[in-house]
């Protein structure tokens, strides 16, 4: 069960990602999105790192 959340967050996290790069180059101006994006990267990788030393 711990193993399908670890799989979907880190799936999730590299969707994040990849709007954050998209978010790059078509909000040049438009940093409130980024940052946005970038607050819920970090929160995700840090659920991500809690479930997986508890896995461990």
């Amino acid at each position: 069960m711990s193993l399908e959340k670890i799989e979907k967050l880190r799936q999730e996290i590299e969707r994040l990602e990849e709007q954050y790069e998209k978010a790059n180059f078509g909000n040049m101006f438009n940093k409130s999105k980024q940052d946005q994006l970038y607050k819920k990267i970090k929160k995700k990788k840090k659920e991500l790192k809690a479930l997986e030393e508890s896995a461990s």
